[in-house]
């Protein structure tokens, strides 16, 4: 049985680039090194080698992302839309919540279950969404803002708490600028696991 690996189809395909690209500068399989890092523990010089990887993964992303001037600017519109969202629908449930006398809170980290939890995806704001809110909060025991960053955007979530979990989404822009971002900070924090591992 193959071995599983611990990131996502779009990421594994960047890395099978990157380590075509850069395996013989570095004489060792970039793969290999992200996927088994202990087994480069104590090689000489392995700090300098990920750094120098480093600026080699920040190029690579740097140069594909520079050719998709138009699909940023359209992901930054979108992003833009969603944050105008979040304001919106925030300060309905906040409302809301402070009526009803239910709590609001905007935790750090949540422990949930998601096989027991009832999702709710929505395009935008409108006035239906106002009693549809209501009804979430009046059975909740609290509601909790568990929304993403995207640079300075938010990407609305909210987890409505009670005998059973509902959570609301404001449905997230598409787009392969985010899963070249993303794909990134995989491998980044990778990387900085490694150096952290490499310098004790």
């Amino acid at each position: 049985m193959a071995k599983q690996i611990p990131w996502d189809d779009q990421t594994d395909g960047f890395i099978s680039e990157l380590d075509d690209s850069l395996s013989k500068k570095y004489g060792m399989s970039i793969r290999s090194l992200l996927l088994n890092p202990s087994k480069y523990m104590g090689k000489k010089g392995l700090n300098a080698t990920v750094g120098g990887i480093r600026a080699d993964v920040e190029a690579y992303f740097a140069a594909l992302l520079g050719s998709m001037k138009d699909e940023q600017a359209k992901l930054d519109s979108e992003l833009e839309s969603a944050d105008t969202q979040y304001r919106e629908i925030d300060s309905l449930i906040t409302n809301k919540a402070a009526t009803a006398r239910v709590p609001y809170v905007k935790p750090f980290f949540l422990t949930r279950n998601q096989d027991k939890e009832e999702t709710i995806v929505i395009d935008k704001y409108d006035e239906s969404l106002e009693a549809f809110v209501g009804k979430l909060v009046s059975i909740s025991n609290f509601v909790a803002d568990v929304s993403a960053v995207y640079k300075q955007y938010r990407l609305g979530s909210w987890v409505f708490s009670g005998v059973r979990n509902y959570v609301l989404n404001i449905n997230p822009p598409a787009s392969p600028v985010l899963v070249m971002d993303n794909s990134k900070v995989i491998i980044n924090s990778i990387l900085d696991e490694i150096e952290t591992s490499g310098s004790e």
